[in-house]
């Protein structure tokens, strides 16, 4: 069921000015990894016949500050030469790290995501590249972005902030190119990969190693759910002058109308008044009351879709 936007009690000649109240979104913090109850998948694996392993557990001291617990990735695979991309990426997610776009607001953005991590190889050939990064997945299908090479020692690799949705790439997996951060969108839950590769062409080896996490951080921004608004009333017949902003790109608006609160007479789309589609900016639009013209009250809402 689609979502109204806004619920307005409004007989007015005078203007609206609805400027939506941004919503704090979900803010997921995990120090040591024990706070959520994380798992471990392969999402690719690229070397020769696929066959590479890897292992996923805590670790209880030895993380990003002395004495902390931190969540550690095990990795082993063999190396045959060839100059194209071998490796392997795991994913590692919570279903309680999880958002609804459809429960609470398109996203706008991931506004903050930071973990520390660091690498350690038993043994390796020559370009081995270990990096971590950010990892979502929507009806099935993975998406990562922006993977950071992370070393030997404990670092925050640095990532950009204010990830939209085409910045997030399908990863091991059929499906979008991008995830669906709209109101249409399914639930998303979220993690980090970590990734294991070589491509150098070197001679054949073994190739074994750790990749370690720690300090989990992720803040979503997300669309509006109700907007604020002022109005003052004026004598029955009028129309009413609205400006709305602060849409996620690609959602319409369409205004309808009613002489209730309470659907009993239920809800009437007012054309052939204005449907809009919003890319971002302001839009104002004019509602006239002609389905209610003798009313002395009549009330608006915004149907965002």
């Amino acid at each position: 069921m689609t979502p109204y936007r806004a619920l307005m009690p409004v007989a007015l000649a005078f203007a609206i000015s609805i400027t939506p109240r941004l919503i704090a979104g979900p803010a997921y913090n995990d120090g040591d990894f024990t706070t959520y109850n994380w798992t471990a998948v392969k999402i690719q694996d690229t070397t020769a016949g696929q066959t590479a392993a890897f292992g996923a557990g805590g670790m209880a001291t030895g993380g990003d500050e002395v004495g902390k617990a931190w969540r550690a990735n095990s990795f082993a695979f063999s190396y045959n030469g060839s100059p194209t991309n071998q490796g392997i990426l795991i994913g590692n997610l919570s279903t309680n790290v999880v958002y609804s776009p459809a429960v609470s607001g398109a996203i706008n953005s991931i506004s903050s995501f930071d973990i520390a991590a660091t690498s350690s190889v038993a043994a390796g050939a020559p370009g081995l590249t270990l990096s971590v990064g950010l990892l979502l997945l929507q009806n099935g299908s993975y998406f990562t972005n922006q993977l950071i090479n992370v070393g030997s020692i404990w670092n925050n690799p640095k990532v950009a902030l204010s990830f939209s949705a085409t910045d997030f790439t399908l990863a091991g997996s059929a499906g979008p190119l991008n995830p669906d951060f709209s109101t249409n969108g399914a639930a998303i839950e979220f993690g980090y990969v970590a990734a294991a590769s070589v491509s150098t062409g070197a001679s054949p080896a073994g190739i074994l190693g750790t990749i370690g996490a720690d300090d989990f951080v992720l803040t979503i921004s997300n669309t509006p759910a109700m907007p604020m608004f002022t109005s003052q009333q004026a004598a029955n017949g009028t129309n009413l002058s609205v400006t709305l902003s602060g849409l996620a790109f690609g959602e319409s608006i369409t205004w309808l109308v009613s002489t209730n609160l309470t659907n009993t007479g239920g809800w009437s789309t007012n054309y052939p008044n204005p449907t809009s589609t919003a890319g971002g900016t302001n839009g104002s639009f004019t509602i006239t009351n002609w389905i209610y013209p003798s009313s002395p009250v009549w009330f608006l809402r915004a149907l965002v879709e």
